[in-house]
């Protein structure tokens, strides 16, 4: 393949997979698909503990919605390893969840830190042992070949929950790219009863039942936050605490009502089913408007609110600026509630008055 990555993103998970999209159906928009998607991957255990699952469970769906399959291989050993270089070999391109502290481009990541980091490898060239490698993440872009080798550290050495992703059709052909309404249940939900779950543990909360999670219980977050390791000092990423994985799970959630606004921006009408657009949404009025501005401030507001609670967790309680950080935490969620709560309503709106 010799195309170039079209995609530039501040979150791999989303920047590779729509460079893998892009380079296994070219005419799909990649936004349309992976911004199909408002759920925040967070539930509440029976304990009454904040977590996080794996964003690549909503993300599946979202593709499969669009008629996709979204098929993630764990690695665990050589063997499965050299699955992903069979897939390579056959000319198809694939996602690899590596351990950045093994991947030699990556310099904000190697060497220092056990976190997963996703790449496209395509373009496999039996000749010189050599993939194209793509990093379509703003942090070090990168598109260049590289020794296959190099690779496989970053693979199968530890156990990072390292895994390589393909996607293919679906068998059936068929699309049900979700409603307008669906995604508005995401954003906003009494309780902890609106998310999409998976079954395991209980469903997922809604957007705004997280935020008044956060609000509720701010002080006891703040200190888990706090009592947390760095890092590059807690093991592999599978390792981490409740602090690192409820910061890794608010900046999986910006990053799903970024892509979320860009799909409310880009969903239109006329497009045949199978192309990434969902037909039937005639006439939704605001629906590529002012929804997804309403989102995006959310968006804004959830990455200040996790940066400032990184920040405190750092911060010495005696400091200065601790008052002055603590104040600005309940202003930001208050506003991201409120355009959660305001975005749902003008998705929902257009299902009542078709009724």
């Amino acid at each position: 393949m010799t195309q170039t990555a079209r995609f530039t993103d501040s979150s791999c998970y989303h920047a590779a997979l729509a460079t893998l999209l892009n380079a296994t159906e070219p005419d799909t928009d990649p936004f349309f698909v992976l911004g199909n998607n408002a759920a925040t991957a967070a539930r509440l255990t029976a304990d009454g503990e904040l977590t996080f699952s794996d964003p690549l469970e909503p993300l599946t769906s979202a593709f499969t919605r669009h008629g996709y399959r979204l098929t993630h291989h764990p690695v665990r050993t050589g063997a499965d390893w050299r699955q992903a270089l069979d897939t390579l070999r056959s000319g198809r391109a694939v996602a690899i969840a590596a351990d950045a502290y093994h991947l030699e481009h990556y310099w904000v990541g190697f060497r220092t830190s056990h976190a997963l980091h996703v790449v496209v490898l395509e373009d496999f060239d039996a000749a010189t042992a050599t993939v194209r490698l793509v990093d379509p993440g703003e942090a070090v872009f990168h598109d260049g070949r590289i020794p296959v080798a190099r690779l496989t550290p970053a693979m199968c050495e530890g156990d990072a929950g390292q895994a390589w992703m393909e996607i293919l059709p679906l068998d059936t052909g068929q699309t049900d790219a979700g409603a307008l309404p669906d995604l508005a249940r995401q954003l906003s939900g009494d309780g902890i009863g609106d998310g999409d779950g998976d079954g395991d543990g209980g469903p997922w909360l809604s957007g705004t039942a997280l935020i008044r999670q956060l609000q509720r219980h701010l002080d006891t977050y703040l200190a888990v936050v706090g009592s947390r390791p760095r890092g590059s000092a807690g093991g592999t990423q599978q390792d981490w605490g409740p602090g690192p994985r409820l910061l890794l799970g608010l900046w999986w959630y910006h990053h799903t009502l970024r892509w979320l606004a860009g799909h409310l921006r880009n969903r239109t009408t006329d497009q045949v089913p199978g192309t990434g657009h969902v037909p039937g949404t005639a006439g939704v009025p605001g629906a590529e408007d002012a929804p997804a501005e309403t989102v995006e401030q959310a968006s804004r507001d959830l990455l200040v609110v996790r940066n400032l609670m990184m920040r405190l967790g750092a911060m010495d309680e005696h400091d200065e600026r601790f008052a002055r950080f603590r104040a600005q935490l309940h202003p930001r969620l208050e506003t991201t509630l409120r355009n959660l709560e305001s975005a749902a309503a003008a998705l929902t709106a257009p299902a009542k008055e078709q009724q």
